[in-house]
C-alpha cells in the first residue's frame, strides 16, 4: 500500500500505525538485553536515566526518519544516494553504513543462537545458522505487496519479547527510592560510560533510521499533499506508542541485572542472568526470558536484513540476494561464536561501536529534514533544529568523552 487517498482519515491512520513499531523492535534486541542486563548487575538502578534520554532521543529520530519518507516520499538511503554526488564518497558512506549494520545483526545473530541453546541445548554455531535461516524467512514477507504483513509478523515477536523479558519483575522487589535516584544523570567511571555509550548505541540505533524511513516510503510514498499531514500526526501516535513500549522493556530488562543479577558481576552473561532468574523466580520465568531473548533476535534480525537491502539498494543502486546477505551476517556470528568464548561481551562490545557509528546517520537525516526544496512546509522548524543538533552535539560529545581519562 503506498497511499491513503481512497481510504477514510481514521483507516488511513489505523493503517499507517505500525512502521514504527515494527521499527521499535531494534530497540529490544538481544544488544539491548546485554547492555541492559550488565549495567543493571555492575551498577544497579544508576543507568536507568541513560535508558530514559535515549528514548526520548529515540523519539525525535524515528519522527523525523518517518517524516523524511512522508515528505519526500523516499527512504533516507535513496535521498542520500542522489545528494552524495562524488561516487567515491557515497561508497563509503555505505561502507560505513553496512558496517553498523552488520554489527547490529552480528549481535541479533549470536543473541538467537544464545537463546537457542539456552532452550533446546543446541550448538550455538548452529544455532546462528538456525536464526539467520528463520529471519530469511521473515524477511521474504517485506516485499510491497507484503509489507504489511512483514510488520505484523514483526510486531507479534516484539510482544512475546516483552512478556518474556518482564515476567519475572512481577515477582521482585524493587527499591523505588532507588529508582528514582536512577532517574538522576551521573557518570562515576570509564566502565559506567562505555556502558551507557553501549545503551545509547543499542536504543538510538543506525540502522533504525534507514528501516524507518523505507518502510514508511513503501507503505506511504505516494501518499497526497493533503494527506500528509494527517499522516504526520499518526506518526507521533505510532513512534509514541513503539518508544514507550521500548522504553519500559529496557528498564525492565535494567532492573532484572539490577535484582536478580547483582552481586554476580565478574562475569554478567546472558547465560548466568538467565540461570538467576529461573533460580529466584522460577525455572518458567527464566524460559519465559529466553523465548523473549530468542523472538526479539528473530524480529530484529530480519529488522536489520531489510535495513541493509535499503541502504545498499539506495546508496550504490546494487541489488544483492537476500540469501548472499544472510550467508554475510551469518558468518562472522559463527566465526565470534566459535572462538569467543564470553558471547555477551561481543554483545555489548558491538553496541558501544553503534554509539560511534550513530552521528553520521543522524547528521544526515538532520540536515535532509531541514532542506525547505525536499520537505517543503514539512521542513524542520527552529526548535526542531534546535533540538536536533543537540542531540547529536550530546552523542558526539560522550564519544570523544569516552576515549580520554575520567579522573
Amino acid at each position: 500500500m503506498t497511499g491513503t487517498s481512497n481510504r477514510s482519515f481514521p483507516k488511513a491512520g489505523l493503517a499507517f500505525v505500525g512502521p514504527a513499531l515494527a521499527t521499535g523492535v531494534a530497540y529490544i534486541d538481544p544488544g539491548n538485553v546485554a547492555t541492559n542486563l550488565t549495567g543493571g548487575a555492575r551498577f544497579g538502578y544508576a543507568l536507568i536515566w541513560v535508558i530514559v534520554f535515549a528514548n526520548i532521543g529515540a523519539w525525535l529520530v524515528q519522527y523525523l526518519s518517518a517524516k523524511l519518507a512522508i515528505a519526500s516520499g523516499k527512504s533516507m538511503a535513496e535521498l542520500l544516494g542522489s545528494a552524495i554526488k562524488k561516487r567515491w564518497l557515497r561508497l563509503l558512506y555505505w561502507l560505513q553504513a553496512e558496517a553498523m549494520i552488520l554489527a547490529t545483526e552480528l549481535a541479533e545473530i549470536v543473541g538467537g543462537a544464545i537463546a537457542l541453546h539456552l532452550l533446546f541445548g543446541l550448538n550455538p554455531i548452529f544455532g546462528a545458522v538456525i536464526v539467520g535461516a528463520a529471519a530469511f524467512l521473515i524477511l521474504s514477507l517485506a516485499r510491497q505487496e507484503k509489507v504489511g504483513i512483514f510488520i505484523a509478523v514483526v510486531v507479534g515477536l516484539m510482544a512475546v519479547t516483552i512478556i518474556g523479558f518482564v515476567s519475572s519483575l512481577f515477582t521482585s522487589q524493587i527499591d523505588a527510592a532507588a529508582l528514582a535516584l536512577g532517574l538522576v544523570p551521573q557518570i562515576s567511571e570509564r566502565d559506567e560510560l562505555f556502558l551507557a555509550l553501549g545503551i545509547l548505541g543499542a536504543t538510538i540505533m543506525p540502522h533504525a533510521i534507514y528501516v524507518h524511513s523505507a518502510l514508511t516510503a513503501e507503505r506511504f510514498g505516494k501518499a497526497k499533499d493533503d494527506e500528509k499531514r494527517r499522516l504526520l500526526k499518526w506518526t507521533r501516535l505510532d513512534v509514541s506508542v513503539a518508544m514507550g513500549i521500548a522504553g519500559i522493556a529496557n528498564i525492565g530488562i535494567l532492573l532484572v541485572g539490577a535484582v536478580t543479577v547483582a552481586g554476580d558481576v565478574e562475569e554478567v552473561t546472558i547465560d548466568s542472568a538467565v540461570a538467576h532468574i529461573s533460580e529466584f523466580h522460577g525455572q518458567i520465568f527464566g524460559t519465559m526470558f529466553a523465548i523473549g531473548l530468542l523472538a526479539s533476535s528473530l524480529a530484529s534480525s530480519a529488522v536489520g536484513g531489510y535495513a541493509g537491502a535499503s541502504v545498499m539498494s539506495g546508496l550504490t543502486n546494487l541489488k544483492v540476494s537476500a540469501r548472499v546477505r544472510r550467508l554475510i551476517s551469518i558468518v562472522p556470528s559463527v566465526l565470534i561464536l566459535a572462538l569467543v568464548p564470553d558471547s555477551t561481551a561481543v554483545l555489548v562490545i558491538s553496541q558501544i561501536a553503534l554509539a560511534f557509528g550513530l552521528p553520521l546517520a543522524l547528521g544526515p537525516l538532520v540536515w535532509l529534514t531541514g532542506q525547505s526544496k525536499l520537505m517543503g512546509k514539512y521542513v524542520n522548524r527552529l526548535r526542531t533544529k534546535l533540538l536536533a543538533g543537540l542531540l547529536l552535539a550530546i552523542l558526539v560529545g560522550l564519544n570523544a568523552w569516552s576515549l580520554l581519562p575520567i579522573a
